[in-house]
């Protein structure tokens, strides 16, 4: 069956209709209470988790560096749990990084422009016009944060495989709306394009063990790219070229601790930037 993956911007809907959804199909519904155990893991506090999907980088909160390796955890915990199927994931960001895999159905339901400005102004007792000035921060806001770690505007609708928007129903359908929204993703999940094929189930594998070793090389080698491939893992990384054996050697050494790795290959790119700086010394 299909792995759903719903975004919305709003949090509160998706969190809704992924939990109706889950118990209509009687699949399994992922969301932030991973962030427990994944912080529990890691030693990490589930509030930094929480600002890592929410926030950007910055000095008061959550570092450039610490960002990215929380990310890192936040994925390979949502990989693990993805590669197991019958799951409805959403608010941890996997429509950004789940991408490529034909089985993985990710719909993007956008809420009632006036809902979404009064819950604003309930959660936090704001007028109408500076709700609504929240909300348009709040998606500006958004499409930074997706850009900067993934390269793509959250928005963007090529992303996903199909798009609720719940201000478009008819009246007589507004009271349904989370009803209706759930008929429609099971409806459309059910369609034979979503059905796991062997190559669509080996991509979500491959991302898992690439997620794993990424965690294993980040907080030394926080340039790695990590791509893997049945067990054949490639890393690409960058150094000076009279560092290059060394940082081969350590890399390697790592990778091959990671469970269900078997050939490694270490590709290194001349760091032009280290070297540059390195001869105006």
């Amino acid at each position: 069956m299909a792995v759903i993956i719903i975004s919305s911007n709003s949090l509160p809907k998706a969190a809704q209709i992924a939990a109706e959804t889950a118990k209509a199909l009687n699949y399994r519904c992922l969301g932030r209470e991973l962030l427990r155990e994944v912080g529990e893991k890691y030693g990490v506090s589930e509030e930094r988790l929480h600002k890592t999907l929410d926030e950007l980088p910055s000095l008061l909160g959550v570092n450039a560096k610490a960002h990215a390796l929380y990310l890192a955890y936040i994925e390979e915990a949502v990989l693990a749990k993805l590669s197991q199927d019958r799951v409805v994931c959403h608010g941890l960001a996997a429509h950004l990084y789940v991408r490529g895999v034909s089985h993985a159905f990710k719909v993007r339901v956008l809420a009632d422009p006036s809902e979404l400005i009064r819950s604003i102004m309930r959660e936090k007792d704001l007028s109408p016009e500076k709700a609504a000035k929240d909300a348009k921060h709040e998606e500006a806001l958004r499409s930074r944060w997706s850009l900067d770690d993934y390269r793509v505007d959250e928005a963007a609708p090529s992303l996903y495989d199909l798009i609720i928007d719940l201000s478009r129903m008819v009246p007589e359908e507004a009271r349904m709306a989370p009803g209706e929204a759930v008929r429609i993703i099971m409806e459309t999940s059910s369609h034979p394009k979503f059905k796991p094929m062997t190559y669509s189930v080996k991509a979500v594998n491959d991302m898992e063990l690439a997620s794993r070793v990424r965690v294993a090389l980040l907080e030394h080698f926080p340039d790695v790219i990590v791509q893997a491939d049945g067990a054949a893992v490639v890393v690409e990384t960058t150094a000076v070229p009279r560092e290059k054996g060394k940082k081969v050697e350590a890399i390697e050494k790592l990778v091959r601790s990671v469970p269900g790795v078997g050939h490694v290959e270490v590709h290194v790119a001349n760091d032009i930037i280290r070297q540059a700086a390195e001869s105006f010394r």
